[in-house]
């Protein structure tokens, strides 16, 4: 029963943002086939059993074939746990004092932003009136669906809810989070806003993004040579499940890069 109801939950989480945004990618695609795997297996558990029992009593190549798959999900389940936890220590890591702000971009539909994206927006506000001396790095290209760029649509966004424009740089160019911090850092250099820590530590930034997402952003930072900290966006529930699992490929990719 704990197996269905298990299955049956998953499918239902990862197939809502199909529904609800549209939203099919590595992700919930995961979801979605692992909750089918364990509806599968509760239908028919017995004949699962049944044949397990039979392989492992006819040794040799089956009993080692059963022995490497169990190895194999062990191997899978510890290296979710260490990159989840590399995820939640990344997304509750502080920004050094100063640090400029870069936000990432994410989908504009038109010209009206996605919620994923107002979320950032709303954090970075927060964030920046709290820091009247911090500038905001509006990071983001034109996508094929978007009318208005990533950067506009922030700009515009931030502008209204009491953000000075004159603290606001937008950066329009990038189309992957690398490209946002790279790109972004450039136009900080250009207007002499970058903060440097007095330890000899590089340069500072203060990323905003969900909070799945902030350790790549901050791998793909310290490549480039950045110490970044984070002001995290939270994320709708029915989304973090599928974006989650999809960092997890994103953070293997990362870092076997």
């Amino acid at each position: 029963m704990i197996t269905a109801l298990a299955g049956a939950a998953g499918l239902f989480v990862f197939i809502l943002p199909v529904f609800t945004g549209r939203i099919l990618n590595i992700g919930n695609m995961t979801g979605i086939l692992v909750s089918l795997c364990l509806l599968l297996y509760q239908a028919r558990q017995s004949q699962i059993h049944a044949l397990a029992v039979r392989n492992w009593k006819a040794g040799g190549l089956r009993c080692g074939l059963l022995i490497l798959t169990g190895t194999a999900l062990a191997a899978i389940v510890l290296t979710a746990l260490v990159l989840t936890f590399m995820i939640v220590r990344a997304a509750l890591t502080r920004p050094a004092p100063h640090a400029n702000v870069i936000v990432l971009g994410c989908e504009v539909r038109g010209e009206r932003p996605s919620r994923m994206l107002t979320g950032r927006m709303d954090a970075a506000v927060d964030y920046l009136l709290e820091h009247p001396d911090v500038y905001c790095v509006c990071s983001g290209g034109k996508g094929e669906n978007e009318t208005i760029s990533e950067a506009e649509c922030m700009f515009r966004y931030m502008s209204a809810r009491g953000i000075s424009p004159e603290r606001l740089i937008k950066e329009d160019r990038s189309t992957s989070t690398r490209e946002n911090l790279l790109f972004s850092v450039g136009r900080l250099e250009e207007a002499g806003l970058l903060s440097t820590s007095g330890d000899g530590g590089g340069t500072q930034i203060a990323v905003v993004t969900n909070e799945f997402h902030a350790c790549r952003a901050h791998l793909i930072a310290k490549k480039l040579g950045f110490r970044a900290g984070t002001v995290s966006a939270p994320s709708p529930w029915w989304l973090l499940p599928t974006f989650y699992v999809r960092e997890l490929y994103g953070l293997l990719y990362q870092i076997f890069l």
